[in-house]
């Protein structure tokens, strides 16, 4: 009997043992992946599988079961997050129209944008760790679009997506430059981050090696100032970094991901005139250190939102500020401003109430796209009451898809457009 529970005994023991070593093992694998997460981008323009390269002008991947009429504006890179009040300051609201929106969907991996002009070099590439295409700038040089010819008005933002690979930081700075130049010789001239003779705004963003990053802005107005010690672009800790500019008439704000940076009321002169957006990219060794800027997701939108004067006298607001994971019912995090907007106009009229109607572009299956419009729909209303406070009983739903358009859908301008929630006064 002694040796039955002796061998019983050692069953037992060696049961624990291997029990032991597995999780022993399962955490080293588990610490594995969140190592492989936790790395660099260095690696990124390795090939996507075929399947994942075939996107559409949304920059979502396309099937022939999935609807990509979607209300995120080409910003699919950004990292969601479920809790929309990690946001809470975020003030940022997006201009009314958007007149230009840069995913560089429409141009071959390899190439520079055809729509873009350098006198340096930059390829469209695709990158393991995000959706979408990306400009890859690899050298020194301004990078603009040849398409935006018009002047901005004096209330507009603007939003771009940045990533640094591993081998920029602490040598390299990209600068996002809003000027006026009357020709091609003064955009390359002025778009660098040392110039700010003429009417201009300028943000340098340059990420720091495993430690922070620093941020200089500068215009004619004020001269230049460096803010040092910024924990929102560290690599390879975080290598990516969502930047939003909002400018009405002389003051203007800058924001890092869900952070106000800067808020400058006399940033430029009320009367200055700006018709120009580029990129200017600086680092004495990128061959040596393999060191490369990525942008891409650029949306400039015209218009200072009128929330109070269009849903109460107009009876109707159109807002582009609320986004959407990809294919998704789920809120964005950076849709906080537009959200919180809304909900001041609700709660300082206590009387009224609207009907949240959402639509989309006109990509992929109509009858997904009109689900997936319904159910954004009552996303929006869920946020209101939940994060908010506004009564239910105050907000209706419904969807249109595609059916709705308010701008056409040939171009990734006019599908941004188009993808939009409105909040309709009953």
């Amino acid at each position: 009997m002694k040796k039955v529970f002796l061998l019983l005994g050692i069953s037992a023991w060696a049961g624990t043992t291997q029990a032991q070593l597995f999780d022993r093992i399962k955490n080293k694998v588990q610490q594995k992946v969140n190592e492989k997460i936790d790395q660099t981008i260095d690696n990124a323009t390795a090939p996507k599988k075929k399947s994942e390269e075939n996107t559409n002008g949304s920059g979502n991947t396309t099937t022939s079961t999935t609807s990509s009429g979607n209300t995120n504006n080409g910003n699919e890179g950004a990292v969601a997050n479920t809790d929309i009040r990690s946001y809470s300051r975020f003030d940022f609201v997006p201009g009314e129209k958007i007149i230009m929106q840069e995913n560089f969907a429409q141009d071959a991996v390899g190439e520079f944008p055809a729509q873009w002009n350098t006198r340096s070099g930059a390829e469209v590439v695709t990158v393991s760790n995000r959706p979408g295409k990306w400009l890859a700038i690899k050298q020194d040089g301004v990078f603009y679009p040849e398409y935006l010819t018009s002047n901005f008005p004096d209330n507009f933002t603007l939003q771009v997506d940045v990533m640094a690979s591993n081998g920029i930081a602490g040598i390299g700075n990209l600068t996002v430059s809003l000027l006026k130049a009357a020709s091609a010789d003064e955009k390359f001239d002025l778009g660098t981050d040392n110039h700010i003779m003429s009417p201009s705004f300028k943000v340098s963003l340059a990420p720091k090696h495993s430690g922070d990053g620093y941020l200089r802005y500068s215009s004619n107005v004020i001269g230049s100032n460096t803010i040092n010690g910024l924990p929102v672009f560290n690599v390879p800790k975080k290598n990516y970094v969502r930047v939003s500019i909002w400018r009405q008439k002389q003051r203007v704000r800058v924001y890092l991901d869900s952070t106000k940076i800067v808020d400058l009321p006399r940033a430029l002169d009320a009367s200055a005139v700006l018709n120009t957006l580029a990129f200017a990219a600086y680092a004495p060794d990128y061959d040596k250190q393999d060191g490369t800027f990525y942008i891409s997701n650029i949306t400039l939108a015209v218009g200072a939102p009128d929330t109070r004067n269009k849903l109460i006298t107009e009876g109707k607001f159109v807002s582009h500020g609320i986004l959407f994971d990809t294919n998704s019912d789920r809120i964005k995090a950076e849709s906080y401003g537009a959200l919180k907007d809304i909900a001041n106009v609700l709660t300082e009229n206590a009387a009224v109430r609207v009907k949240i109607v959402g639509h989309t572009d006109a990509d992929g299956n109509d009858k997904l796209n009109l689900d997936l419009s319904k159910r954004r729909a009552d996303a929006v209303k869920a946020a209101l009451n939940k994060d908010f406070g506004i009564d239910v009983t105050r907000l209706e739903t419904d969807g249109k898809g595609k059916t709705q358009p308010i701008d056409n859908n040939n171009t990734e301008v006019g599908k941004a457009n188009n993808r939009r929630v409105e909040f309709i006064k009953l």
